[in-house]
C-alpha cells in the first residue's frame, strides 16, 4: 500500500513538473526574438538589382555572356571565339562609361569557370549574399533565377 501511495505522490510531481517545464518553454518561445524573415536579404538584394540604372542591367547581361562565350571559346580552343568574347565585355565597359557608371557602379555576379569531366568546361555565375538564417554564412544564388526574379519587378 506505501508504494501505492509513492507512486501517486511521484505521478502527481512528474506532471506538475512536465507542466512547469512546458510552460518555460513556451514563455521562452514567446519572448525571443522573432527571427528575420525567409529571404529578406535575397528580396532586397533583387530590389536593389531591379532598381539599378538600364545600363547596369545591359553590363550585366553583357558581362556573363561575354564570360560563358569566353569559356566555350577556351574549351575549344578558340582563339577568334575568346577575342569575339572579350569585344562582348569591352563592348559593354564602353556602354557603361558612356552612360556616366563604371563597373563598380552596378552590382556584378560572381563568374566561374567549372571543370568537367573530360578536360570540358562549364561556367556558374552568381550571386553571394548574407545568409538570412542558419549557420550558413552566406547564399548563392544562381543568375538564372535572379533575373527571372528581377524581369518580373
Amino acid at each position: 500500500m506505501q508504494t501505492l501511495c509513492l507512486s501517486a505522490k511521484f505521478s502527481r510531481f512528474l506532471t506538475r513538473a512536465a507542466l512547469a517545464v512546458g510552460v518555460a518553454l513556451l514563455a521562452g518561445c514567446a519572448a525571443a526574438p522573432s527571427a528575420p524573415e525567409k529571404g529578406s536579404n535575397r528580396q532586397a538584394f533583387v530590389e536593389q538589382l531591379s532598381s539599378d540604372p538600364q545600363a547596369c542591367q545591359n553590363y550585366r547581361e553583357a558581362y556573363v555572356r561575354g564570360f560563358q562565350q569566353n569559356v566555350s571559346a577556351l574549351a575549344q580552343g578558340d582563339e577568334a571565339g575568346q577575342a569575339e568574347a572579350e569585344l562582348v565585355l569591352t563592348g559593354a565597359r564602353d556602354r557603361l562609361l558612356a552612360a556616366g557608371l563604371s563597373e563598380p557602379d552596378c552590382a556584378r555576379p560572381y563568374c566561374i569557370i567549372e571543370p568537367l569531366q573530360e578536360g570540358k568546361l562549364d561556367t556558374w555565375c552568381g550571386y553571394r549574399l548574407d545568409a538570412d538564417r542558419g549557420e550558413e554564412l552566406y547564399q548563392w544564388l544562381d543568375w538564372e533565377t535572379v533575373q527571372a526574379e528581377v524581369q518580373r519587378q
